[in-house]
């Protein structure tokens, strides 16, 4: 099981979400932290980002990430276009 770290960024984003996707989040998290490679998350490396991945929350959702040793850091959660981070 990794560790984690939820940047400011994300924090605040996730704040903005309404009560439902928050919940979400916080089960695509835990997820995430015990396997990232599920399938259900879909995740995936960003082109033209070097070393961030992307996972999925539900359709339009997304949680951008990287690995930092044992850490799974937690840089943004938002819409599918989100990639523009």
């Amino acid at each position: 099981m990794y560790k984690l770290y939820a940047t400011t960024k994300f924090k605040k984003a996730r704040e903005k979400l309404t009560g439902v996707e928050q919940k979400q989040v916080i089960k695509t998290v835990a997820l995430l932290q015990r396997n990232p490679r599920h399938p259900g998350l879909n995740s995936k490396k960003i082109k033209g980002k070097t070393g961030i991945m992307e996972c999925r929350v539900n359709r339009d959702l997304r949680v951008l990430w990287q690995y930092r040793g044992d850490v799974i850091v937690l840089l943004a959660v938002g819409r599918h276009n989100l990639v523009e981070f």
